[in-house]
């Protein structure tokens, strides 16, 4: 009996293969952090940079043209700056802009647009591809989609 005991006792102090063990265990739920971590940054960063850029180009719209811009003339002046605002940090062919005009604050609320109308809404929306793996087990698509929405009061 003491043989046996001895035996077990032995067993259970040998830790010569845990080391392995624990690091195929381990590693990927590190390189998913990681991963995790430099995708949260780059949503955040998509989010600033996204504001920004709708800042400005309403800003660019109402200053330098003086009247609304259609959705086409928006999108070129957008392709245009982006590399002069943000530089090489945001893919300008991943950008989209939406205008849609409204006649009133209540309209625009009620998502009620007009086709002229004293307010001007610019809606952009930037997709950032995340890279951590896994991350379709987590959500239906690989891509988060950041919008920022600017209201403009048009005329003097």
């Amino acid at each position: 009996m003491s043989q046996s005991i001895r035996k077990i006792q032995r067993l259970a102090r040998d830790n010569r293969a845990s080391l392995p063990v624990e690091l195929t265990i381990i590693l990927p739920l590190v390189f998913a952090l990681v991963f995790g971590v430099i995708d949260v940054s780059r949503v955040l960063l998509a989010r600033s940079l996204v504001d920004h850029l709708a800042v400005s180009l309403s800003e660019q719209i109402k200053f330098e043209g003086g009247s609304p811009a259609t959705q086409a003339a928006a999108q070129a002046k957008l392709v245009t700056a982006a590399p002069n605002l943000v530089g090489g940090l945001v893919d300008v062919s991943r950008l989209s802009v939406t205008v849609s005009n409204f006649g009133s604050l209540a309209d625009f609320v009620d998502d009620s647009p007009s086709a002229d109308g004293p307010l001007t809404a610019y809606r952009l929306d930037y997709v950032v591809t995340l890279i951590t793996p896994f991350v379709n087990y987590l959500y239906s698509s690989a891509d988060v989609t950041e919008s920022a929405l600017v209201l403009v009061k048009n005329g003097a």
